[in-house]
């Protein structure tokens, strides 16, 4: 695991720097260039700091440098967005006289075959769940483990957090223009089916990787160990760099709703 944690780490360290070189130039002002160019070379100059310090954590504790992957997000909140604002205003928050959108139905309101889905999703948390109780239950070799059903009740506390999360992220203002195009009606639209799918997503996986191992463990003891550890380990660290991934992509796709708001907020005041 030594190979995978290092790459993980250096990895989330790299990744700022390495996304902002993906984001292409919009500013045309030389100011506003000049400033980019400084907090570029301030990001990529905080993140070989944080490589240099990993590699001495290294040398004296691995386990405790695999941690390090948490400067990640000083790294992309503190030096990223700064550098992705003077490079593309989207990144930033509409102005605050932005014209925002209003309804008169709940914004939040799930479609309905997200709402089965969900309820699909909570039948098989219970389902694994009992099967955790029940399995511990008719051990009778008194070497029942009863704390293992802890994790399954872990897991349906965050597909309730995950669930609010989600019904959160529909409500987010909108900005609207009065001369908005199909155009960004459209995105406006397809961020929020990518939001929708990307929280269930998020909250179907991590409850697996949280309510199957108990049940492995309580049905078929110490002999899938080893699976467990790699649904674990391996599932959680694939679930993270997914909610990374999810997460970056909504970053990009309000980037570009708030570009399309921009363009056409011009025409607004022409």
């Amino acid at each position: 695991m030594d190979l995978f944690d290092t790459g993980f780490t250096l990895l989330m360290i790299l990744f700022p720097a390495v996304f902002t070189l993906f984001v292409r130039q919009r500013e045309t002002q030389a100011e506003t260039r000049a400033l980019n160019k400084k907090l570029t070379g301030l990001l990529w100059l905080a993140s070989a700091i944080a490589i240099g310090f990993y590699a001495l954590l290294f040398r004296w504790n691995p386990a405790l440098a695999y941690f390090m992957w948490l400067a990640f997000f000083p790294l992309w909140f503190l030096f990223a967005m700064p550098v992705l604002r003077t490079r593309n205003a989207g990144w930033g928050q509409p102005e605050p006289g932005a014209l925002r959108s209003a309804s008169l139905v709940r914004r939040d309101e799930l479609p309905q075959g997200l709402r089965t889905a969900w309820i699909g999703l909570t039948l098989v948390w219970i389902l694994l769940l009992v099967a955790s109780i029940y399995g511990l239950a008719s051990d009778t070799s008194g070497a029942a483990h009863w704390w293992l059903p802890g994790f399954n009740l872990v897991a349906g506390g965050e597909l309730w957090l995950l669930h609010w999360a989600m019904r959160r992220s529909l409500i987010e203002p909108e900005p609207v223009s009065l001369n908005e195009s199909a155009q960004l009606r459209a995105e406006r639209e397809r961020f929020r089916r990518f939001k929708l799918g990307g929280w269930f997503a998020l909250a179907a996986i991590v409850m697996l990787i949280f309510s199957l191992p108990p049940v492995l463990l309580i049905w078929l003891g110490g002999d899938v160990l080893t699976l467990v550890i790699i649904i674990g380990a391996g599932g959680g660290s694939l679930a993270g760099i997914g909610g990374g991934v999810f997460g970056t992509m909504a970053s990009i796709k309000r980037a570009k709703i708030n570009r399309l708001y921009a363009e056409a907020s011009v025409d607004d005041s022409a």
